[in-house]
């Protein structure tokens, strides 16, 4: 979302993921299947971004040149990832229409669905499929959308560093596509991606984001990721997403739950989640799925970045 050009499907493309500790960068060639060429971890400065939410763009720009400096020059297009929490999604229906005329549509009526006007936002929107029986009467779309300011303060520090950007994308996008994994599933799939002060849920029919939701829950002391206690807020989040999903789909079946994040590797959550929902859970290990062996090992927690440079080349 947010692209400046067209799907290569082929090349190198890089993903920058700006997580709350650090930066997160991969580089794939997409050339002949897929192969990781550069893996970068670059600390972040606290403060920098705050539960998902970027505050401070001197503080990143001052991570991007180490970066840059890491790498010695940018090689290939980049497709960044925007915070999460900076970003609102959301599924909006028009009776069946070309996009560019439910665009205009949108236009007219943004704040019925969002808090602020049209042209103080930096919006793309993309065709879902949806498991209704009236789908094809009906266009369903889902929208990106950021303050248009938060954008703009974001593209001035890449253009002062001379990144060639690719796209800017959410980064909970990107997860969920790094989680689908190569091949279309067929019904539902969930995906929970867990990072230190925000968990971030997401809902798939087949290969369609349908819905994206995030909880405020706090786990940066690793003692409270080993207690019931603390994790109890994730298991009610994901327990109320089923209810919803049933409710609102009554044609989409879930039978797994893909667990990531740069604290989702935890196996007492992934029992936890297990037990209570009756889902088959799978700790994401983009490494493994996409058959694309990191020269660090199989680290976690990059699967927001693989995901942003996967972006252009699937």
């Amino acid at each position: 979302m947010f692209s400046r050009k067209k799907r290569a499907g082929a090349g190198i493309f890089a993903g920058l993921a700006l997580h709350g500790d650090s930066l997160r960068y991969v580089e794939l060639d997409g050339s002949r299947g897929l192969r990781v060429v550069r893996q970068e971890f670059i600390p972040l400065s606290t403060g920098t971004v705050v539960k998902d939410s970027l505050k401070d763009t001197n503080a990143l720009g001052v991570a991007f040149e180490t970066l840059k400096d890491a790498l010695g020059k940018f090689t290939c297009p980049i497709v960044l990832g925007l915070p999460s929490r900076d970003v609102i999604l959301r599924l909006v229906e028009y009776p069946k229409m070309p996009l560019e005329d439910l665009k205009g549509a949108l236009a007219l009526e943004f704040q019925k669905y969002f808090p602020y006007a049209w042209d103080d936002a930096a919006t793309d929107i993309a065709e879902v499929e949806v498991p209704s029986p009236d789908a094809a009467a009906k266009t369903t779309v889902l929208v990106a959308t950021c303050e248009l300011e938060k954008v703009k303060a974001l593209l001035r520090v890449v253009s002062r560093l001379g990144m060639p950007l690719a796209a800017l994308e959410p980064m909970n996008v990107a997860f969920f596509r790094a989680a689908l994994g190569p091949d279309e599933p067929e019904g539902g799939s969930l995906m929970v991606q867990v990072e230190p002060e925000v968990t971030h849920i997401m809902m798939g029919y087949k290969d369609n984001g349908i819905l994206f939701r995030s909880a405020a829950v706090d786990l940066t002391l690793p003692e409270v990721r080993t207690t019931d206690e603390g994790l109890m807020p994730i298991l009610r989040d994901v327990q109320n997403t089923l209810i919803f999903v049933g409710n609102q789909y009554r044609g989409i079946e879930v039978k797994n739950l893909v667990l990531g994040g740069t604290v989702g590797d935890n196996p007492r959550l992934k029992v936890f989640l297990e037990a209570a929902t009756s889902l088959k859970v799978t700790v994401l290990d983009v490494w493994d799925i996409w058959k694309a062996a990191s020269p660090l090992g199989s680290v976690p927690g990059y699967g927001v970045a693989f995901g942003l440079a996967l972006r252009d080349l699937i």
